[in-house]
């Protein structure tokens, strides 16, 4: 048997031999209804608004700054509210039952924020030169809209993963899910995202929308969540939740810290290197055709890695990846030059990133207490949003005063990286003494 394969099929093994392969079928059709959403939405409205607008602080504020302040503020508050409650179907399908839908509906007035902007114009009166302001604040709206219900949908979506996988083979099963997202988005940025696509947008996002709502009602349908014991007193300080099972309350904020700034460490690529392009002369189908063989690598590795997170745990290796992704960047920032050298080095972050999210994907479910998972991840959530809202504003604000000089993207993810990798080595070094 060749040895890349043993990971796979000792996956494969690992849910047929607890008897979840039922379970494993609804939570990966669930997953390939996120998938669609999560690996296609965000650039599709990339495009969408930079056809009337490349305002890099409003690009920031809307992919980086809003997302994070909605869960800051909603998360920890929906978070204790799904693990106190107890209902028939669960504790998790009954918010997502309620937030699916919405989120379709902001995908669907996505799709129409231009007539609807027009609309809006006309019956104003306004000055012609107000057009653009009117379609952008629509745009702005359903995208406010479509953020909030996204993130409570995904963090209740985690939850219920988490309620239900054991926790032996929850690196692996986050590694399989992997594979279904990347695979998807290889799909889309290979064969949709191309020169062409401003005048497929509406009926893209139209599509996800329905497949999304279907994906997951059916999903939430077929997923029976396990009996929970009664919820415990709810604690009314931040400090005692965290210490609510006799940990030290310092260790979660050292964790948390230590992820947000991995998490925000990406950002500045993420966010912006579509922006970028025009400077390094790539267009629409290099970009979607580099990520898109990004993609193709990062499910090569979703699953060994996923093996390496249940043997090694997913601290170790999220510590040796985001090092090696410091590394990187940093080197990024002194050979980006032109298009070639543009687009190898955005395959080199978009592998990393993405290996680093399949490695550490269980590390919360892993050292989290099942019992208040949610109401914590939130306050996680909580830190990452209040650090990217001033980041995002701070890093938008840097591309206006430099003259949207997009080489500082990689200067700033490096560095970020590194002030990770030295906070990820004390969290380490906690976890080998507990």
């Amino acid at each position: 048997m060749r040895r890349e394969n043993r990971p796979a099929l000792a996956a494969v093994a690992g849910i047929a031999g607890a008897g979840l392969l039922p379970l494993f079928c609804f939570l990966l059709l669930g997953d390939l209804a996120w998938s669609l959403k999560e690996r296609s939405m965000p650039d599709l409205f990339k495009v969408q608004l930079r056809e009337f607008s490349q305002d890099a602080v409003l690009l920031n504020v809307l992919f980086g700054a809003l997302p994070s302040a909605i869960a800051m503020l909603v998360g920890p508050a929906v978070g204790a509210w799904s693990d106190r409650t107890r209902t028939r179907i669960g504790r998790r399908i009954p918010f997502l039952l309620a937030c699916v839908p919405l989120v379709s509906a902001s995908m669907v007035g996505l799709a129409f924020s231009e007539p609807l902007g027009d609309m809006l114009w006309h019956w104003s009166g306004a000055a012609p030169g107000m057009r653009v302001r009117y379609i952008v604040a629509c745009m702005c709206v359903f995208w406010t809209m479509y953020e909030l219900f996204t993130i409570l949908a995904n963090a209740l979506f985690v939850a219920l993963v988490n309620d239900t996988v054991p926790k032996q083979i929850l690196g692996r099963f986050f590694g399989m899910f992997r594979i279904i997202s990347l695979g998807v988005g290889v799909v889309f940025f290979w064969f949709v995202f191309g020169n062409e696509l401003p005048a497929l947008v509406r009926p893209v996002m139209l599509a996800i929308a329905a497949a999304y709502l279907l994906g997951f009602l059916v999903m939430c349908r077929g997923v029976r969540e396990p009996s929970y014991p009664p919820p415990a007193p709810a604690p009314k300080a931040g400090l005692r939740l965290l210490a609510g099972d006799g940990a030290a309350p310092w260790s979660y904020v050292l964790l948390f810290f230590t992820l947000a700034i991995a998490t925000i460490c990406v950002l500045p690529v993420n966010i912006n290197s579509y922006n970028a392009i025009e400077q390094f002369g790539v267009d629409r189908s290099d970009y979607g055709r580099a990520v898109a063989a990004a993609y193709s690598i990062s499910i090569v590795l979703a699953l060994p890695v996923g093996w390496l997170a249940d043997r090694f745990h997913p601290l170790r290796v999220g510590y040796v990846l985001l090092g090696m992704y410091a590394l990187c960047m940093l080197g990024a920032w002194g050979l980006v030059e032109g298009r070639l050298s543009f687009l190898v080095w955005l395959v080199v972050h978009a592998v990393l990133a993405g290996t680093f999210l399949t490695g550490t994907a269980s590390l919360l479910p892993a050292v989290l207490p099942r019992a208040r998972f949610s109401s914590l991840a939130a306050l996680s959530a909580s830190m990452t949003g209040l650090m990217t809202v001033f980041f995002t504003l701070g890093m938008g604000a840097l591309l206006d005063a430099n003259g949207r000089d997009f080489h500082v993207i990689f200067l700033v993810a490096g560095l970020l990286a590194a002030l990770g990798t030295m906070c990820w080595h004390r969290l380490l070094v906690l976890h080998q003494r507990s």
